[in-house]
């Protein structure tokens, strides 16, 4: 089956997963287990379009955002059962050579095994308890699919006989030798495999309780998916998680209006704008919640944006040759697929006013008469609007932009039609430079 389709660009533009830890991923990672962190990372890396790949995760996760599930988990008694149960020693023996030998050691030169051995258990006993009561709280009744697998994993599990009655153990320090080796040997040996298995479960569990937590953390919503083949969008109070204060605004988008024609002044929003609605349809392809109050969307095949598009220095392109290439990529990814949500903020800016308009007016005309996607285009040239406000498909946003005294002010709201503000030498003149460079001239007199 084929993949949905995505880019290492817009991984970058969306910061999913940057490493100055602030990153969207970080907003997700409330896991308490190295395994769990990867599991939550594995999720999100696997954009589906496949809705029932979507409804499972998103359900999941819904289920324990409802219920208010939380594993109590300590992440360093899960990574040393992890340790422990590749502890590379053959499994304890039960026999009196072995006995007298484990206690001689213990008591007069206790070694780096012995005490895996001993806290292993520990924390393998420590973490049973937890799971069988995790395992009590959840419900059968009208829960997803995945959760009633979760279920039957762990009944299978603690329901055994000899689980049952080590739940019931007192692990100390007066436990005797038979009774460890007993237990070593069991989760060493006979039920590792089990055990082991167990332990992915737990990460999976740790990762969906994680992402329920960012929508009490977050307040972001569970998104609805419209199955049908056209283009649908409908999100309210969509914001960027990484902005402080973010004023939210409301997107639609259907078949009739499926490309966005998006002006503002510098510095106005269009930018976040296209980056948070870029996001909320990556998230949602993943199955995870949203930065919105309300999402319904169409499932698509794909998500291509350009936001932060570099020169690329290592094949000798230029800025305007790289937007140049990035346009054509898209577009011979346009022929292998239909239903692709594209972004692209600021075509061409790369070059002079004459070309970015020739080249922003030809790309933007021909987007238009295809039908079978999504196209949100920011642009500064202004002056094109003209010439494509008889394509019927187009839809015209703006953010506005006044000056109150000597600041330009701003307030964020996407509204209907074409922006006129040119605020960039405004915003110049008022950082002071040219009275800078003016002392600078007057200095070297």
């Amino acid at each position: 089956m084929a993949s949905f389709e995505i880019d290492r660009q817009t991984f970058k533009d969306l910061d999913l997963f940057n490493e100055d830890g602030n990153s969207i991923y970080s907003f997700f990672n409330n896991t308490k287990t190295i395994g769990g962190a990867k599991k939550l990372k594995e999720l999100m890396e696997t954009p589906s379009f496949d809705a029932s790949v979507l409804n499972s995760r998103r359900d999941t996760a819904k289920y324990f955002y409802e219920k208010q599930l939380a594993l109590p988990l300590i992440k360093k008694d899960v990574d040393f059962i992890e340790y422990y149960l590749v502890l590379n020693i053959a499994a304890l023996r039960s026999n009196a050579v072995d006995a007298v030998n484990w206690i001689t050691k213990k008591v007069f030169n206790p070694g780096r095994e012995e005490y895996i051995i001993t806290e292993g258990i520990r924390y393998t006993h420590k973490l049973l308890l937890i799971l069988n009561e995790f395992n009590n709280a959840l419900d059968f009744q009208d829960c997803p699919k995945p959760v009633a697998e979760f279920k039957k994993t762990l009944n299978n599990f603690l329901s055994k006989k000899v689980i049952q009655e080590f739940l019931l153990v007192k692990i100390g320090k007066e436990m005797r030798y038979l009774q460890f080796s007993h237990y070593d040997s069991l989760f060493r040996k006979t039920e590792l495999n089990a055990l082991q298995v167990l332990l992915k479960l737990v990460y999976e569990l740790d990762a969906y309780c994680a992402i329920a937590k960012a929508v009490t953390d977050h307040g972001f919503c569970f998104p609805e998916y419209d199955e049908t083949q056209h283009a649908n969008v409908q999100i309210a109070g969509l914001y960027h998680p990484c902005i402080k204060n973010a004023v939210s605004n409301d997107v639609f988008i259907n078949k009739d209006k499926n490309l966005f024609f998006l002006t503002g002044a510098n510095m106005a929003g269009k930018s976040s704008f296209l980056k948070a609605l870029g996001l909320a349809v990556y998230l949602a392809h993943v199955g995870f919640p949203v930065p919105a109050t309300r999402m319904r969307t169409s499932v698509f095949k794909g998500l291509i944006t350009t936001i932060n598009l570099s020169d690329n220095i290592n094949n000798g392109y230029s800025h305007y040759f790289s937007e140049v290439m990035r346009v054509k990529q898209t577009a011979l990814k346009i022929l292998e697929n239909d239903n692709l949500f594209v972004v692209f903020d600021e075509l061409f800016r790369g070059t002079n006013v004459k070309d970015a308009y020739d080249a922003s007016l030809a790309t933007i005309t021909a987007l238009s008469k295809i039908k079978n996607n999504v196209f949100l285009i920011s642009t500064h040239i202004v002056e094109i609007a003209a010439e494509l406000k008889a394509i019927d498909n187009i839809a015209f946003k703006y953010f506005d932009s006044k000056i109150d005294g000597d600041k330009p002010v701003f307030d964020y709201k996407l509204i209907d039609g074409v922006s006129s503000e040119t605020l960039g030498y405004y915003i110049f003149k008022n950082e002071g430079i040219l009275q800078i460079l003016a002392q600078g001239a007057n200095k070297s007199i």
